[in-house]
């Protein structure tokens, strides 16, 4: 019989041993396993990661000069397609048109905040504010932080720099530039000290804010359109030819829409088209921004720039040949049956058919072009006919109805 201490020395006594030796490999493989799972975890997360991460915004173009216009108070409508305004109409029908631009707020001076600051910075009514009162960051602040020059154009302001409230038809709560501190207040001009005879003396961004009567808040779109045609077409024409932009937009729509307005890009580098992309002011905040390679005030910061509309001048939009015969002079009878057919070449379609100043009585075809009807309405009338389809075609003649 052997000593009771050699018991543990028997090759049974010894498995125990063996069996932990096995499981130990066993979980080491188990481990091993583990280990490599969660490293192609880990690298399909990261590459998750690097597919979900935002794009890079498009590339803007550099311009020497933005020359920025605010109107009031009108809706889409009674701007683009209207005869009421045929220059800025055909600013947008030569440039970039921005079908779906809203407003964001009512009335009119929290919109100016927005789109200067990206945020009303309080100011929910009209009345006005307390000069130099406020520090939040603002466009003119990162322009001149970013080594850029920029300068506000008001008509009416009594003189540079002034933080008045009224003085006849100008109005403080269209200038939000005066609120802020970290904007100099001499950046504040007058509208006589707008360089007419040399534009390139202008700064890399300006605001032009007509009067409460040019800028349709108190007086007809008409005379808006006749100011901007007057006062800045000879800009609009330069800027084609030196690397200039010119921008045409409002504070808000005149509350009886969904606070869509228009806005109008002309000038270098600017594609020609309608865009139904949604934007409103934050959009053309960080737009402005982008341009100029500045920071990003407030809301602007989160907002989607306005980029679909800029190209490199030589490439036309899709449809871009889009060409329509202007048909000239035309005659009809009073409340006689006529016909008139306008004719477009070019473009893809479908094409779509519109025309403003048509007499009453008579109407478009909107597939064919074909003008029909009995018109009520004796006199010439300036009639503007479009085509749209990718691109759009505009013409614009007399049509003159007589009595007999």
């Amino acid at each position: 019989m052997k000593p009771r201490g050699l018991l543990h020395r028997t090759p049974a006594a010894r498995k125990p041993e063996a069996d932990s030796g096995t499981r130990g490999r066993r979980w080491r493989a188990t481990a091993a396993a583990i280990f490599s799972t969660l490293c192609l975890v880990v690298t399909f997360g990261a590459a998750d990661s690097g597919a979900a991460a935002p794009q890079t915004p498009a590339a803007l173009p550099s311009y020497d000069h933005v020359v920025v216009v605010v109107f009031e108070n009108k809706q889409y409508g009674e701007i683009i397609g209207s005869a009421n305004a045929p220059y800025i109409n055909q600013l947008a029908n030569a440039g970039a048109s921005l079908t779906a631009m809203k407003a964001l707020t009512h009335p009119s001076q929290p919109n100016y905040f927005n789109l200067f600051s990206g945020a009303t910075q309080g100011i929910t009514g009209d009345g006005c504010y307390t000069p130099q009162s406020m520090s939040a960051a603002n466009l003119g602040q990162e322009l001149v932080a970013a080594g850029k020059t920029f300068t506000t154009y008001n008509e009416d302001l009594p003189s540079e720099g002034s933080t008045a409230c009224t003085n006849g038809q100008y109005a403080q709560k269209h200038n939000p530039w005066f609120a802020f501190k970290n904007v100099p207040l001499n950046s504040g001009k007058t509208w006589a000290q707008f360089p007419k005879g040399d534009f390139a003396q202008l700064p890399h961004l300006s605001f032009v804010v007509p009067n409460q009567c040019n800028d349709m808040h108190s007086c007809p779109v008409a005379s808006g359109d006749t100011w901007v045609k007057n006062n800045l077409d000879a800009y609009a024409q330069w800027a084609k030819a030196n690397n200039s932009l010119l921008v045409l937009t409002w504070d808000e729509d005149n509350y009886l829409g969904s606070n869509t307005i228009a806005t109008v890009f002309s000038g270098a580098k600017v594609k020609q088209g309608k865009y139904s992309s949604a934007y409103n002011h934050y959009s053309l905040l960080r737009t402005f921004e982008d341009l100029f390679g500045t920071t990003h005030a407030g809301n602007a910061a989160s907002a989607t720039p306005v980029t679909e509309v800029f190209g490199d001048g030589t490439t036309p939009p899709p449809g871009g040949d889009l060409k329509m015969a202007n048909p000239g002079a035309q005659s009809c009878k009073f409340n006689q049956n006529c016909t008139i057919q306008i004719t477009a070449t070019g473009g893809k379609a479908p094409l779509t058919y519109s025309a403003t100043g048509l007499p009453f009585g008579l109407s478009i075809d909107t597939s064919t072009g074909r003008i029909t009807g009995k018109p009520w309405q004796t006199g010439t009338l300036q009639t503007t006919a479009t085509d749209t389809g990718a691109a759009t075609a505009t013409a614009t003649f007399p049509l003159t109805v007589n009595w007999f």
